[in-house]
Formats: C-alpha cells, sequence, structure tokens
C-alpha cells in the first residue's frame, strides 16, 4: 500500500513539473474589479483571472467574473494595453472587447483566448495592462494596474 502511495505521489510530481514550470514564465494572475467613483452599479465581487500559457495555440485566455452585479444586464469588458509601459504612464490601446451578460442574480462570467500570432516586438516586451467594465457605454468597475 505504501508503494503505491509513494508511486502515485512519484506521477503526480512528474505531471505538475511541466505546468509549474510553464507558470513559472509568466504566473497566472487574478485581479480584482472594483467599483470605479460614480458607478451606479452594485457589485459584491468581481474579477479577472489572466491566464498566459504562451503556447503555438493559445497566447492567454483570460476569465471574467461579476457577482451581485447588476441583475440581466449586458456589459463589456475592455482590455487595455499600455504598450511598453508597465506602470500604465500614458494612453492605452483598446486590445479587446468581450460581452459579459449577467443573470437574474446579477452574476455572469465570459472569456478571452488570445490567439497568436503577436508580433514579436509587443509579445516580448513587458506592458502594463487594466480591465474596464462598461454598461451602455458608462465606466461601472476597473482592475488596478
Amino acid at each position: 500500500m505504501r508503494l503505491r502511495l509513494l508511486l502515485v505521489c512519484v506521477l503526480l510530481g512528474l505531471v505538475s513539473a511541466p505546468l509549474a514550470e510553464a507558470d513559472r514564465v509568466y504566473h497566472s494572475e487574478h485581479m480584482d474589479l472594483m467599483r470605479v467613483v460614480g458607478s451606479t452599479d452594485p457589485l459584491h465581487k468581481g474579477f479577472v483571472q489572466n491566464i498566459h500559457p504562451n503556447g503555438p495555440n493559445v497566447y492567454a485566455h483570460e476569465i471574467y467574473v461579476l457577482s451581485g452585479a447588476l441583475p440581466t444586464a449586458t456589459y463589456t469588458v475592455h482590455l487595455l494595453v499600455h504598450l511598453f509601459s508597465p506602470t500604465c504612464a500614458g494612453a492605452s490601446t483598446q486590445f479587446a472587447v468581450t460581452p459579459l451578460t449577467t443573470n437574474r442574480s446579477g452574476n455572469g462570467q465570459a472569456d478571452l483566448l488570445i490567439r497568436p500570432p503577436i508580433p514579436a516586438p509587443i509579445r516580448n516586451a513587458t506592458h502594463g495592462v487594466r480591465w474596464e467594465v462598461r454598461r451602455d457605454g458608462v465606466l461601472q468597475y476597473a482592475t488596478a494596474c
């Protein structure tokens, strides 16, 4: 029995090692969404899960979650990139817009897959990134840079 348990542990270690190595290149990041000043919509919790496998088929996978937001509402999540500015100084470039619809409880989830090719000068540099969530064009929630 102990030998079997030891073998299972070793196998799990071998399987998870490449995943840990990939995460060392770019750690997955959990960014909280916060209500902005002037927001009219409630929010219990919201976040962006930013995952970068940097693979040949998927460069990034982002998951957007709202909990306790306005019921049955349609939002848009805006991915804003500050090229070559890790502190988000200066103007941003809107990289993508993703629709997110909440249910009767105000909960919703959407995701975005970013696929290669990403131009090499952009892909291999450090940028500031932030997300904004809007309803009817009005900013309601945002992440920090």
